[in-house]
């Protein structure tokens, strides 16, 4: 655990404060030199100052609990999970207060729908390294692999669990309504809809079917995947190409103004090279009119 400061309880910080919650793909449970999410919950100590960052990154739930169970070479035992899971829920609650206290110094993000880019501004070059898999590929980690049966395999285990744990559920969603808005379109390893249950309805009669018969449904599942890949490339070739419309709008708008601009400089020039002609003959105008 790190060690409080001797000069009070308010921490004037330059470092990233960085905790990785599981789900987050972030290696660095806890940075060197943070204190822990309990303390500043429990105010022992404070971020102060205008360079005070701190960033609680977290993931989807199915994801959250592949890393979860990653972390056991073994099955563990009852109750080492039941610590696990009791440390995870209390962490998305943590997260919910300090964003709601400290909104300014604190960022709470979802790894999962966007934010990894302007987190990686944040980390210096040794915390980065510690970023592994994010996005989907860590979805892979339960169950085995991107089958859809797998997947539906998760979303049901993940189910049982928050039908033992609502309150895991009820701490996720309050971090979710109080987590940072990112460019989703523009984040990277984003989750596919079908891997985004809504987790307060109940499991679509076709994803159970996926678990009950993986085998038959598997060709059937994995063309529906390719499909919803399609449509996404589609969106995002869209949305590029609107983009690209929109740059050549501005640039020919650009060369307009610039056109605009030369042809105002040209007069000028030609005007500041006549300049001395006509005062030349302003003066002998004015000679002559002086002496009739």
């Amino acid at each position: 655990m790190a060690s409080l400061p001797d000069s009070g309880p308010a921490a004037d910080h330059n470092a990233l404060w960085l905790y990785g919650l599981p789900g987050s793909g972030v290696e660095v449970q806890q940075a060197a030199g943070a204190p822990s999410l309990a303390e500043l919950e429990q105010g022992r100590v404070e971020p102060a100052g205008s360079k005070a960052r701190i960033w609680i990154c977290y993931g989807s739930l199915t994801q959250g609990l592949a890393e979860l169970v990653s972390r056991f070479e073994r099955p563990p035992q009852p109750a080492q999970l039941e610590a696990e899971l009791e440390r995870w829920q209390a962490d998305f609650s943590r997260a919910a207060v300090l964003k709601r206290r400290w909104r300014d110094q604190v960022r709470l993000v979802n790894l999962c729908k966007g934010g990894s880019a302007p987190l990686a501004r944040e980390l210096p070059p040794e915390l980065l390294g510690g970023r592994r898999q994010s996005g989907a590929a860590v979805e892979g980690e339960l169950g085995g692999g991107k089958r859809a049966g797998s997947a539906a395999l998760r979303e049901l285990a993940m189910r049982a669990l928050l039908e033992c744990r609502p309150g895991l559920l009820n701490a996720w969603l309050d971090a979710e309504h109080w987590a940072d808005r990112f460019d989703e379109a523009a984040a990277e390893g984003l989750l596919a809809p079908q891997d985004q249950p809504d987790w307060r309805r109940p499991m679509p009669t076709e994803r159970l079917a996926l678990v009950l018969w993986p085998g038959d449904s598997t060709g059937e599942g994995s063309r529906l995947e390719l499909e919803q890949r399609c449509l996404e490339l589609e969106r995002q070739m869209a949305r590029q190409l609107d983009h690209s419309a929109m740059l050549k709008r501005y640039s020919e708008q650009m060369e307009r103004e610039l056109d605009h601009y030369m042809a105002k400089q040209e007069r000028a020039v030609a005007l500041a090279n006549r300049l001395p002609r006509l005062l030349q003959r302003a003066r002998e105008q004015l000679e002559k009119a002086s002496y009739p």
